[in-house]
């Protein structure tokens, strides 16, 4: 709403025929708005003083934002204003203000025009002063210039607060209260205006050069000889970062005579001194009566472009460092981590090999002389301590892997044969188990692998099909070649991953839901994908729920080089 609205469209030389900006304004109102818009426009063509004029826009205003507060400001200086008029009872009136204290006074400055900002919280120009404005429960803001003395002046500003999230038609009610005063302000001789008000009355006759700064469409100086700042226009001001000249200040430009050019150079580069530290800037300089110089600046181009390079490359480094503490913690972490499995796993394996030593004495020296029940018993410890191991033994080739030091002997090993005897070795569990296990016919590959360890990560793949496929279903080994690798591919017919599991089933005691009443610990897949990793080839799983799954194992062939 109302973008584009410049200095000129909201203050035109000649009154149109039909205002766009209260036509756009009249656009965003609902049947009611408009009747009430309409009447505060009777009410001001009823009213000839200013004070009667203000009164009424400000009551209207008042009554169409519920829990707002419109104030008018009236510029006593450059750069300052005072509270004329308020809706709000407890708000001082004659209480000076400083524009550099609120962005909303000091865009419009810069711009002439008024400024929006229906939410403070995505609103730029009042990112520093978002905190204080929310405190005074402020939601939204709006500054519309409703009187200038002179084209370029200080104009008085009709300022509304919005405590609440701001409904456009709120927005547009203020902005077209806003225009109609503007109008009305219009047909009002300037001086007779300024008088009712309380400024100064508007210079007549010629002007001083520094009066007419705002003229000029780029940034602006007044300077004397000592580069001290007398006057600037409100690109400057913004260039600047809304800092102004102040009694007993130090010079606020800086080296804006060319150093080894003297006074006849008419552009060069200088440095002037900003808000925010110094910037440098293109200059032109021209002389002015009473040892006074009118300078015209710029930002530089390549200032600019240094200065967003320092940014990115002061962030980037900032993130870099953050980055290198959070990997040198995480490294740290991991690294106590594998050390702590390793050291417990080995702690635990000397007894718990004395354990499984004394179960199976047990039962085959007191075996016969049992009871059922007390054989139940050893048994259940006897398969306790197989597990045990088993998880013990995955901790042990998990740290190994972690940490490099588990010993890998890569040559080639012939598919057909490690396929062959991983299905053998487990037929009697399949059996058991009322599965079909079979490896798919396939042509014979040679794998650069190690034997053992091949072995072991299609172990852990064939046994996982085992337990989680049901009594009449199938778990099958099938090989293929694909360029200069092969793929080994282990598919079941059973419960299959969930959706939300499947992108972390290769990590450590991740394990299927529902599985709690078959062995593991959930290391299996974990130590699989290491496995396969550290023999240069990777793991992946396809699976849909309740239909089964399918995992491969991609191993490069061999070529006569380990």
């Amino acid at each position: 709403m109302f973008e584009g609205i410049s200095a000129t469209t909201w203050f035109p030389p000649q009154e149109p025929a039909e205002c766009p900006v209260c036509r756009e304004a009249r656009a965003a109102l609902s049947q009611a708005g408009v009747a009430a818009a309409g009447d505060l426009a009777i009410e001001l063509l009823t009213r000839g003083q200013v004070a009667a004029l203000l009164g009424a826009v400000l009551a209207h205003l008042a009554r169409a934002v519920a829990g707002g507060r419109i104030s008018l400001l009236v510029p006593e200086a450059a750069g300052r204003w005072r509270v004329f008029a308020s809706s709000a009872e407890n708000e001082t009136l004659d209480l000076v203000v400083d524009s550099d204290r609120y962005p909303e006074l000091m865009e419009v400055r810069r711009t002439g025009a008024p400024y929006l900002a229906p939410d403070i919280e995505v609103a730029p120009e009042l990112r520093d002063s978002r905190s204080l404005l929310e405190s005074a429960g402020v939601r939204g803001l709006a500054a519309f210039p409703v009187f200038a003395a002179t084209p370029g002046a200080e104009p008085s500003v009709l300022k509304v607060s919005f405590h609440r999230a701001v409904p456009a038609e709120e927005l547009a009610l203020a902005a077209l209260a806003a225009h109609q005063l503007v109008h009305r302000l219009s047909r009002i001789s300037p001086a007779e205006v300024a008088a009712q008000l309380g400024m100064a009355a508007p210079a007549t006759g010629a002007a001083d050069p520094a009066s007419l700064l705002n003229f000029l469409p780029v940034p602006a100086l007044i300077v004397d000889g000592s580069d001290k700042v007398l006057g600037a226009n409100a690109r400057a001001r913004w260039l600047l970062r809304g800092r102004e000249p102040a009694p007993g200040d130090e010079p606020l430009a800086l080296s804006l005579v060319p150093p080894d050019a003297g006074e006849s150079a008419s552009r060069w580069e200088a440095r002037v001194a900003a808000r925010n530290g110094d910037i440098q800037v293109l200059a032109w300089s021209s002389p002015l009566p009473g040892e006074r110089r009118l300078v015209l600046i710029e930002p530089h181009p390549e200032a600019r472009r240094r200065d967003h390079e320092r940014t990115i490359r002061s962030t980037l480094a900032e993130k870099l460092r953050e980055l290198e503490q959070a990997n040198t913690l995480l490294a740290e972490y991991a690294r106590r981590r594998d050390r702590f499995v390793s050291d417990a796993a080995h702690e635990l394996k000397t007894p718990l090999s004395i354990l499984r030593s004394y179960l199976e004495t047990l039962a085959e020296d007191l075996g016969a002389g049992l009871s059922d029940q007390q054989q139940e018993f050893l048994q259940a410890a006897a398969v306790g301590a197989r597990r045990l191991q088993r998880l013990i033994d995955g901790l042990l080739d998990l740290a190994a892997l972690e940490t490099g030091r588990l010993p890998l002997v890569l040559g080639p090993v012939s598919s057909r044969e490690v396929v062959a005897g991983v299905v053998d070795g487990l037929r009697p569990i399949a059996v058991a188990a009322k599965v079909d296990l079979a490896a798919a016919p396939a042509a014979e590959l040679e794998l650069r692998a190690d034997l053992q360890r091949l072995d072991q990560v299609l172990r852990n793949l064939v046994e996982n099909g085992l337990k989680y496929t049901p009594p009449g279903g199938e778990v099958t080994v099938a090989v293929e070649q694909r360029g200069d690798r092969a793929v080994i591919c282990v598919r079941d017919t059973g419960v299959g991953i969930p959706p939300g599991i499947l992108p972390r089933i290769f990590d450590e005691f991740v394990r299927v839901p529902g599985s709690n009443l078959t062995e593991g610990a959930g290391l299996g897949l974990a130590i699989v994908r290491r496995l396969a990793l550290a023999m240069g080839g990777r793991v992946w799983v396809e699976s849909v729920p309740d239909a089964g799954s399918r995992f491969f194992v991609e191993l490069p062939l061999w070529t006569g080089e380990g």
